[in-house]
């Protein structure tokens, strides 16, 4: 059997998986209606696309990821249409890669800034419930130090996420050594994980239990978000965003720290 699925490809074991084996069934067939309300959300939101646009906080955790911030996320929070929209949210548990990262951040950012260090222990659950604590909007998007986002981010936000939507981008995990451009040569979609980019209203980010603090390592806590959601009857919207890249860095993730022999090697 294992054999036959190494012959199919992604395009067609995907939606099986979808229909039958994706973590949130465990939580009854319920869960298949509001992802399907989901796809037909998303559906309007393509012919409809929302006009009135409302602020958003992008909310970020983060330690010692100084350069991956400086150097992708936050040019391309630049580059956004509607950046004056655009508050950046900023919770540094005292990294120690840069003497003061608020000062290198203001340097190269002119937009709404939110910034806070502490000297407290790194979790991703931990940093980015107080980055979100410390921002203003009522549309959150959570987001790493080492992606870059799309032009159209805050469209997007608007389109997917309000009270009762709540919107897990699938993400494009690019190969180490490979130009940040969308390509089948360049990288692999995050299909059947990557849940821990959202945006959310804040209400339901306070009803959905917020991240789960019990985990100190790095993720887990995502897929954990993931499923409060669904038992909390969120409708999920779930899109590719070809513009939204996750940069290359080591991994101690054995997948990735795979994928970064295999382009060692020549053969990514």
């Amino acid at each position: 059997m294992n054999y036959i699925k190494s012959l199919l490809s992604t395009q067609i074991k995907f939606p099986f998986w979808w229909l039958f084996k994706s973590p949130q069934r465990e939580w009854g067939i319920k869960t298949v209606w509001n992802d399907l309300i989901g796809i037909g959300y998303t559906l309007f939101r393509w012919v409809f696309p929302q006009k009135k646009l409302q602020p958003i906080s992008i909310c970020v955790g983060v330690y010692n990821r100084s350069d991956m911030l400086l150097n992708h996320l936050v040019p391309s929070i630049q580059k956004c249409a509607d950046n004056h929209l655009i508050e950046l949210s900023i919770f540094d548990c005292s990294s120690t890669d840069r003497n003061n990262l608020e000062i290198e951040i203001r340097k190269v950012y002119q937009g709404k800034l939110q910034f806070r260090s502490e000297p407290i222990s790194f979790s991703r659950a931990k940093a980015f419930n107080r980055a979100i604590d410390q921002s203003l909007a009522n549309l959150i998007f959570i987001c790493d130090a080492d992606f870059s986002l799309p032009s159209n981010l805050v469209q997007k936000v608007n389109n997917y996420v309000c009270e009762g939507k709540v919107w897990f981008p699938i993400v494009y995990y690019l190969y180490k050594n490979k130009p940040p451009v969308y390509s089948p040569k360049n990288g692999e979609w995050m299909l059947w994980g990557g849940k821990g980019i959202v945006g959310i209203h804040r209400e339901d980010f306070v009803l959905s239990g917020r991240l789960d603090e019990s985990y100190i390592t790095w993720g887990a806590e995502d897929e954990a978000f993931w499923h409060n959601c669904h038992k909390k009857n969120r409708v999920v919207i779930r899109t590719r965003e070809k513009e939204l890249v996750h940069h290359w860095h080591p991994s101690l993730n054995p997948k990735y720290k795979l994928l970064e022999e295999l382009s060692d090697k020549g053969l990514l």
